[in-house]
């Protein structure tokens, strides 16, 4: 995800045009490719959210967002809340004793 990927380069590995891929892309998985790949970021960041190994910044960075700002506004308007506030909410920090 880091490194991206265009629709267009996807398109020619498959053969076909970018417009015909697209629409088969959304046949296929009811979202356009773009909107696809937004959504698996998002599943990422959740996952390396609930790790709580990496700062916000480093997971926008491995999820493939140009920066963390960008990455919080995106976050933000799936989720209805910011990565921190939605690491604290469903992430809790666990305690010394196991909990």
């Amino acid at each position: 995800m880091a490194q991206g990927c265009s629709i267009e380069r996807v398109a020619n590995e498959c053969a076909i045009s970018r417009s015909h891929f697209s629409r088969a892309f959304k046949n296929a998985t009811g979202l356009a490719p773009h909107d696809w790949l937004r959504q698996e970021k998002i599943l990422r960041a959740e996952e390396l959210l609930r790790t709580r190994q990496l700062p916000i910044s480093l997971v926008a960075q491995e999820c493939g967002f140009s920066d963390q700002s960008y990455f919080t506004r995106v976050f933000t308007r799936s989720k209805g809340v910011s990565p921190r506030r939605w690491q604290n909410q469903y992430c809790p920090i666990p305690t010394s004793d196991g909990r």
